[in-house]
């Protein structure tokens, strides 16, 4: 590698590189925690609508599922289909252990075990993000859930939306690169040129107007 522009070139190209595969590591870490945090707190304010619809009595169990289904707050992105909002699945058991009401969505086996907080469980093959809480006045206890599956999915929609358009910039990046280090690296091309035009008895100095600090003191001594 004795071009200078080619040497230049590959380490700018590889401490960028380096450089940007931090930030999009940075990028996925954060992302993904804030995301599941978000989806987190869906789940949580969903379970916690629906035992407070239940304990006014303003609505029937079975009802009161799908209300808090249908009115739970939307995800941190777009999705022109909402089908991410009908992923929720919602069951309410008594503190005997005996299911009172379930979303369509939801299967027949309890989604979780814990009495309250979030556990992550797994039910016929399928993996659920689960918040439960109880409701001692009514005796019972509401558990919503994310199929882990979708979750993780969306979550990686998300994250490629972020990523996608850095990747395709790279090869712009380069294109970039490659044309500013020639531009920097002008003066001396065009000293290379006119040394190389010059004639073996040819030997007066290099005009020091014209040649870059860094190597006058080569052109004072040609």
């Amino acid at each position: 590698m004795n071009s200078i522009r080619i040497r230049l070139f590959v380490i700018l190209l590889a401490t960028t590189g380096a450089v940007w595969l931090l930030a999009a590591a940075w990028i996925y870490a954060s992302t993904q925690a804030e995301v599941e945090r978000v989806l987190d707190a869906r789940l949580m304010e969903a379970a916690r609508m629906v035992s407070s619809l239940i304990t006014d009595h303003r609505i029937e169990p079975s009802a009161a599922v799908d209300a808090a289904i249908a009115n739970a707050p939307p995800p941190p992105f777009k999705q022109a289909d909402g089908s991410y909002s009908r992923q929720l699945s919602c069951q309410i058991w008594s503190l005997q252990g005996s299911l009172v009401s379930r979303s369509e969505s939801a299967p027949e086996t309890s989604l979780a075990s814990h009495t309250d907080g979030f556990e992550e469980t797994e039910i016929d093959g399928e993996r659920w993000r689960v918040y439960a809480v109880v409701n001692p006045t009514l005796g019972v206890r509401v558990l919503v859930g994310d199929s882990l599956e979708i979750r993780d999915r969306l979550i990686g929609d998300v994250i490629k939306g972020l990523l996608v358009p850095g990747i395709v910039i790279l090869p712009v990046l380069a294109v970039l690169i490659w044309v500013s280090v020639g531009r920097g690296l002008a003066p001396l091309t065009r000293i290379a040129e006119g040394l190389a035009g010059r004639s073996a008895s040819e030997l007066h100095p290099i005009d020091d107007g014209t040649v870059p600090r860094e190597v006058r003191p080569g052109g004072r001594s040609a």
